[in-house]
């Protein structure tokens, strides 16, 4: 027995020492040869030691089936021009990381400061993380840091954390619907379990180190995250509660904060960064736009419930010959006048 508790002992001590070094890692700053972006494996070891047991080719699968599960019950905007502009940003940004895995990116029609991106290069962008933003750099700032844990692998490090602990098999917690039911969109926003996104103290600093270096990579201001960041913390202090998802999932803290500034000091300088476009004012404007429109029907219908408003589809809507489909060309059986014409934002509605 004094044998066994000896190797024990002996063991947590090992393991101890392990973890320190794992944390000083952090101290010494990790991942600084910035010139090796794109070239470079950014996911590291679990706990450096195991490698991370879920393969890239699962990974991808999981954030498929998650993606799909969660779009069966989150609004998209479907305005093309606005969803092509925010997949170029994020594809540019994505171009100038270490992610080794295709990106598929759409945003969320939520009012929520916030994105988020699930296993395998499945990424969400708020609508109010874009009316957010004042310029193009921050909205990248927070692009390159949900970008980062992807490139990281933070999700599926935790998963083979557990596997190691509990020498479980790859989870269920993905594909048996628990993610889906901690993933939902429930109109005031996204319940999103933090530890299965990869979200912890130390993969959020390591997002954001490598955040703002891929905002440097790709030529944007690399203080562009760090700024709106704090922009957004002085506004949660005027108005307590109003951006409480940001912080949820983007806890501020002042370490956080100074070794994040501590991050630009050793990036080379640039002779020009890319601090916003036109095009950037031009898609804010469009997505304002339809946000009033979408308010004022929504108020509208509101104050005279006879008059026609939209319905949000579900998946069994819109099939051919579905007369609540407005984009089918087909004739419905039934007598058009006893049901109320959709129109969309900006039409008139058709009299019956």
């Amino acid at each position: 027995m004094r044998v066994l508790a000896r190797k024990a002992a002996s063991m947590a001590v090992a393991i101890s020492v392990t973890l320190l070094l794992c944390v000083s890692s952090y101290a010494d700053r990790r991942h600084s040869d910035v010139e090796s972006i794109g070239n470079r494996n950014v996911t590291g070891r679990v706990w450096g030691i195991f490698p991370n047991f879920v393969s890239l080719e699962k990974e991808i699968a999981i954030g498929a089936q998650v993606a799909a599960q969660f779009e069966q019950t989150a609004r998209m905007i479907e305005d093309p021009v606005i969803s092509e502009y925010v997949d170029r940003v994020g594809q540019n940004l994505v171009k100038h990381s270490d992610a080794k895995v295709p990106f598929h990116i759409k945003v969320v029609d939520t009012d929520e400061v916030n994105a988020f991106a699930f296993p395998g290069g499945y990424f969400y962008v708020n609508k109010g993380l874009i009316l957010a933003a004042e310029n193009e750099a921050e909205l990248a700032g927070v692009m390159a840091h949900e970008i980062s844990h992807v490139a990281a692998r933070h999700a599926t490090e935790r998963l083979s954390k557990g596997q190691i602990l509990q020498i479980a098999s790859i989870p269920a917690l993905f594909v048996g619907g628990y993610w889906t039911q901690m993933a939902i969109y429930n109109g005031l926003g996204l319940g999103i379990n933090l530890e299965l996104l990869g979200i912890t103290r130390d993969s959020e600093r390591e997002a954001d180190q490598l955040g703002i270096q891929y905002l440097w990579n790709t030529g944007y201001d690399p203080n562009a995250f760090v700024s709106f960041f704090e922009k957004l913390q002085e506004q949660e202090k005027a108005k307590p509660g109003r951006l409480g998802g940001f912080f949820r999932t983007h806890p501020y803290t002042l370490e956080r904060i100074a070794a994040a500034i501590d991050e630009q000091r050793y990036l080379p300088e640039k002779e020009n960064y890319v601090l916003n476009s036109s095009e950037f004012d031009r898609v804010k404007a469009r997505l304002l736009a339809i946000d009033n429109a979408q308010r004022a029907e929504t108020a509208a219908g509101a104050a005279d419930p006879k008059k026609p408003t939209l319905k949000r589809r579900t998946s069994t809507d819109g099939q051919a010959g579905d007369p609540g489909d407005p984009d089918d060309g087909s004739q419905a059986p039934s007598n058009k006048k006893s049901r109320p014409t959709l129109k969309r934002p900006g039409e008139q509605p058709q009299q019956p």
